[in-house]
C-alpha cells in the first residue's frame, strides 16, 4: 500500500490511500444502490461488471466526489489512469472509490499528485494506517484479522454516519490468501454482504458512496465454507466497529428475531426495531422501555401475534402477553452498565432468525450533523 496527501481533509492528515496487489486477484465488490451515486461509484461499477480480477485500488478521503456530474466521473478515470501508469498495469485493474462531503469538485491535480506520492512509497498493508487514511468522522480505525488452519482473513473499513443497510453505507475491503473462483466468491459476498453490512444502521441514511468487496489472493488452496465462515466472521467484526463507532454513539445495540415463520420476516422486524429512533434514543436514555420495541416489531407488513411474542432487554423478560415490571430494574442496569445491548424478540412461530446491529442516537449525532459542512 502507498499513502499520500492531496489537502483534501481539514486535518492535513493523509488522505490517498493506493493498494497494490501481488498480481491480478479475483475480486468481487458491491455498490450502494443508491441512486444519487457519486462519480467514482458509477466509474468503479462499470469496471466490476467487465472483470473478474483487479489488480489495484485508490481511495480518496475528505471528498465524496459526487453530484460533480460528468466530471465526477472523468477525475475517478483519470485516478485510476494515474495509478495503472505508475504501477505499470492495465487501467482496467484498477478501481476507485471516494468518500467525504458531497457537491464539492475533486481538485483532480492535487489528487493526482497524492496518488504519485502513494505509488512512490509502496510498503506492506497495514491495516490500521490505511483505514486511518480512508477515514472521514471516524472516532478510530476499523480492521480486523483471523487465521484458521492455514486461512488468513483480514480487512480494514471506514464508516460512522450516513449509516443504514441496502450496501451499508461505508467503505470495507477485505481478503482472504485462499484461492476462491469469482462465482463462488460471488456468491459468498452476497449472502455475507446480507448478514453483515447489509444488516446494520446507525442513522437509516443510506450513503452515495459505499462499496464493498472482498478479494481473493490465491495463496492456498481451502475448504470453501471454512472460507466464507472466515470472511463472515471478520466482515461482522468490521460492520459492529461502524456501529459502535456511529456519530455520538455510546452503544451498539443487538437486536435479534427469532423464531419467525421467516427469514424475511425476522429480517424485517429486527430492521424496524433497529431503525426506530424512538428505540435508539430510549438506549440513549438508558430507559427499557419496552412499549417502544413492541410498537416497532408490529409495524412492518408482517403481522406479529401480541399474545404470543415475547420481548428480552438484556436477557430479562419484559413482556409476554403481559408487562414483567418486576425485571425493569435488571434491565435499566443491563442499558447502564453494558457497551452492547441486547434486545431479543420471540415470535414463536417458526425456525428462523436475523440479527441487527444498530446504535443509539444522542446529542453529539444533532451537533456533529448539524455543522458537518460549516
Amino acid at each position: 500500500m502507498g499513502i499520500g496527501k492531496a489537502g483534501l481533509k481539514e486535518s492535513k492528515s493523509p488522505d490517498i490511500l493506493v493498494v497494490a496487489l501481488p498480481y491480478p486477484c479475483v475480486a468481487s465488490f458491491v455498490f450502494t444502490d443508491n441512486y444519487f451515486k457519486a462519480g467514482s461509484v458509477i466509474y468503479s461499477e462499470g469496471i466490476a461488471r467487465e472483470r473478474e480480477r483487479i489488480s489495484a485500488f485508490v481511495v480518496n478521503s475528505g471528498n465524496a466526489n459526487c453530484g460533480t456530474g460528468e466530471e465526477g466521473i472523468k477525475h475517478a478515470k483519470m485516478m485510476a489512469e494515474q495509478v495503472a501508469k505508475l504501477l505499470d498495469i492495465p487501467k482496467e485493474e484498477v478501481l476507485v472509490f471516494s468518500t467525504g462531503i458531497i457537491g464539492k469538485s475533486l481538485p483532480i491535480e492535487r489528487v493526482l499528485e497524492g496518488i504519485e506520492e502513494a505509488c512512490q512509497n509502496l510498503q506492506p498493508l497495514d491495516l490500521k494506517r490505511a483505514s486511518e487514511t480512508i477515514s472521514t468522522t471516524d472516532r478510530f480505525p476499523k480492521y480486523s484479522f483471523a487465521t484458521f488452519d492455514n486461512l488468513e482473513t483480514f480487512g480494514f473499513a471506514k464508516g460512522a454516519g450516513m449509516i443504514h443497510p441496502s450496501m451499508a453505507t461505508m467503505l470495507a475491503f477485505v481478503f482472504t490468501n485462499a484461492k476462491v473462483d469469482y462465482l463462488a466468491l460471488r456468491r459468498m459476498h452476497e449472502r455475507i454482504t446480507e448478514r453483515t453490512f447489509n444488516s446494520i444502521t446507525v442513522d437509516g441514511c443510506k450513503s452515495t458512496n459505499d462499496a464493498f468487496g472482498i478479494i481473493s489472493l490465491g495463496e492456498v488452496e481451502a475448504d470453501l465454507q471454512a472460507v466464507e465462515l472466515e470472511l463472515q466472521k471478520v466482515s461482522e467484526s468490521l460492520a459492529k466497529q461502524i456501529v459502535a463507532d456511529g456519530e455520538g454513539a455510546t452503544k451498539v445495540i443487538k437486536v435479534s428475531v427469532r423464531s419467525a415463520i421467516t427469514e424475511v420476516k425476522a429480517r424485517e422486524i429486527a430492521k424496524a426495531i433497529a431503525t426506530s429512533l424512538l428505540v435508539k434514543t430510549a438506549v440513549f436514555g438508558r430507559d427499557p422501555n419496552w412499549g417502544r420495541i413492541a410498537a416497532a416489531a408490529g409495524s412492518t407488513i408482517f403481522p406479529i401475534d401480541p399474545f404470543k411474542i415475547e420481548i428480552y432487554v438484556g436477557g430479562y423478560l419484559l413482556y409476554d402477553g403481559k408487562p414483567h415490571d418486576e425485571n425493569l430494574p435488571k434491565a435499566k442496569k443491563h442499558l447502564e452498565e453494558d457497551k452492547e445491548v441486547e434486545i431479543t424478540i420471540e415470535l414463536n412461530e417458526g425456525e428462523y432468525e436475523w440479527t441487527y446491529y444498530s446504535s443509539d442516537i444522542g446529542y453529539d449525532y444533532v451537533k456533529l450533523n448539524a455543522e458537518y459542512t460549516t
